[in-house]
């Protein structure tokens, strides 16, 4: 007895093409991550140049993690303590402290450090009147993904607290415009300050491991598409 052949229908076509639409989609994933990766690995590279620091002037664009040097006038009456920060298992606060570079000039944000909530906050507020020169390096300020709350909860007072802020909402509360980086000042003992800057949260492995689980989810879609078509195919 000769059995015919099941004709193709418009339903037969559904499965391959959701197939090839995730082959697709994690495929593009993989290379994604693999692009994150190269962009982790640049910023590193980044971080670890050294070289003598470039002046900062009014109006300079920088580069990630560029080495720069700034003098100006410290505004100590109008400091952000930025709350719950984490350093070695404690919480604190980051302090930012805009510098004038010149009068009417956009405002240079430092970011001069971690200080415990329970330490002496006030004595890291204290700024020597007059120049100042400060080096280290162009960043930019903390972020969260969902940020809990409002940029300024704790009251219109100095310092004025914060929760992660950007920079267009610090130069809100500032009433001047704001350089679009901060400079993450360099490591000094005598701060009293805990300055230890890392370029990525996110290391390019991790990034090099997610594009390999995409990569290997692709490749898992294409093998069950093929052995589920081969047995159907051996039925009729």
């Amino acid at each position: 007895m000769v059995t015919s052949k099941k004709p193709f229908s418009a339903a037969d076509a559904v499965p391959p093409l959701a197939a090839a639409l995730l082959v697709a989609l994690f495929t593009s994933l993989g290379f994604w991550q693999l692009d994150r990766a190269a962009e982790k690995r640049a910023l590193e590279a980044a971080f670890e140049t050294g070289g003598e620091p470039r002046e900062v002037q009014p109006g300079i664009e920088s580069a990630p993690f560029e080495r720069l040097e700034a003098t100006g006038r410290w505004l100590a009456d109008r400091q952000f303590l930025i709350d719950n920060i984490v350093q070695e298992g404690r919480l604190g606060h980051y302090v930012i402290t805009p510098l004038e570079l010149e009068p009417g000039e956009p405002l240079l944000l430092v970011n001069r450090g971690w200080v415990p909530r329970e330490g002496d906050t006030g004595a890291a507020l204290e700024l020597a009147h007059g120049a100042a020169t400060v080096t280290g390096r162009a960043g930019r300020l903390p972020r969260v993904g969902i940020r809990p709350g409002e940029a300024f909860a704790g009251g219109s007072g100095w310092p004025r607290h914060a929760n992660f802020p950007t920079e267009e909402e610090i130069a809100g509360a500032l009433g001047r415009e704001v350089l679009p980086f901060v400079l993450l000042a360099d490591p000094d003992p005598a701060s009293g300050m805990l300055r230890r800057w890392q370029p990525v949260a996110m290391g390019p492995a991790r990034h090099v491991g997610y594009a390999v689980q995409w990569f290997a989810l692709a490749l898992a879609v294409v093998v069950v598409t093929i052995v589920v078509y081969r047995r159907r195919s051996k039925k009729q």
